[in-house]
Parts: structure tokens; C-alpha cells; sequence
């Protein structure tokens, strides 16, 4: 499988590429587990993506590119494996496109079917609350989750969205939609058709 990015922490390496999860150790390169995610359907030989760690032993990840075939009728599924018990926790069915974000027990996931920024209890993939993008033009999601201690930020194909985590509300846009990165002192980098802009956030 082609594109996809591992997630590390201070003791080991994660790899998500479809049909497996590995976990490997960065001195030696030895592989200490891997877990099948049997519901993988390989199409493009494309992950699209990132496994994202979650609290210690968790880790999250889809197939990603899976959500643009079939005009989204293809799909996808959102998995938590558990490392230490080397099993799937738990799945949601649906059309993730990008990489989410994580925070203290929360995963927050964009998903296209139906359309809207989740949060989902780490536990058990319970669905905490929504948020749905506001404008009837927008259709897709284009960026990965980038979170702060109280927002969370989003691309759709229109506008990237700040939506804060504890009233659930927009409470800030800006038309230019991209790729997203957060600099450590607040600046808000899009990536997107045009040139690089860069936003001060705080």
C-alpha cells in the first residue's frame, strides 16, 4: 500500500496500510504486533493517510482513500485497535476522508456520509455530539482535524471552519479552503489552490 504516514510515540512506530496494523520498534526494527483489519477492501492500493494514537495502546486509523471512489459510494470504516489485547476494538461504518484529531478520550473525525464533524467517546465509538457544515455548497471535507485546547479546525471544498469544542458552534471561517497546519504560537496554515496563507488564530 502507498500513502500512508506512521504515528510514533517515545516507543514505538504504528503503520496503518490496510489490511494490517504493525507496530514496530524504532531501535532494533523489529515487529512487536500486528492486527489484521479484516474489513479492508483494497481498491486503489491507497491508505490516503495517518494511524493516529489515542491514550497509551490505542490507536485509530481508515482507509481513507477508500471515500473517493464511487462518487462515496464505497466508504469506509473508522477503527480503534486495541495493541495490547492485538484485536479491533470497535468500528464505525461510513465515509471518513482524512485523518482525525485526538484529545483526552475524544476522537474527532470528518465524515462525508453523512456530512459532519463527530465526536467519538475513545471507549466505544459512541457518538458524544455533531457539528455539520453550514453552507449548502459545502460537500466534502478536505483537510485533517486540527485541534486546539478548544477548537477544533476543518476544510470543506468552500471554507476552513473553527468550531469550539465545548458550545459545539461555528465561530469562525474563512473562504479559502486547504490543507491545514497549527504552528506552536497560533498561526493557521492553508494549503490550498493558490498560495500559502497563514492565519494568526489566538
Amino acid at each position: 500500500q502507498s500513502a500512508w504516514t506512521p504515528a510514533a510515540d517515545a516507543d514505538r512506530v504504528y503503520a496503518y496500510t490496510g489490511h494490517t496494523l504493525t507496530v514496530v520498534n524504532p531501535i532494533t526494527g523489529a515487529v512487536d504486533a500486528t492486527i489484521a483489519d479484516v474489513t479492508f477492501q483494497n481498491y486503489i492500493y491507497e491508505v490516503g493517510g495517518s494511524a493516529v494514537l489515542g491514550a497509551p495502546g490505542s490507536v485509530f486509523a481508515a482507509a481513507y482513500a477508500n471515500t473517493f471512489l464511487n462518487g462515496g459510494g464505497i466508504g469506509n470504516r473508522l477503527l480503534r485497535f486495541d495493541v495490547p489485547s492485538r484485536s479491533v476494538a470497535w468500528q464505525i461504518t461510513g465515509n471518513y476522508p482524512t485523518t482525525p484529531g485526538y484529545k483526552a478520550g475524544v476522537l474527532y473525525a470528518t465524515n462525508n456520509t453523512p456530512l459532519r464533524l463527530e465526536a467519538r467517546a475513545e471507549s466505544n465509538g459512541n457518538l458524544l455530539w455533531s457539528w455539520t457544515p453550514p453552507l449548502a455548497g459545502d460537500t466534502g471535507f478536505i483537510s485533517e482535524v486540527v485541534l486546539t485546547n478548544t477548537m477544533a479546525f476543518v476544510s470543506t471544498n468552500l471554507n476552513v471552519y473553527g468550531i469550539d469544542l465545548a458550545t459545539h458552534d461555528t465561530v469562525w471561517s474563512y473562504p479559502f479552503p486547504g490543507s491545514l497546519a497549527l504552528s506552536r504560537n497560533g498561526i493557521l496554515y492553508i494549503q490550498g489552490a493558490g498560495p500559502l496563507t497563514a492565519i494568526n488564530v489566538r
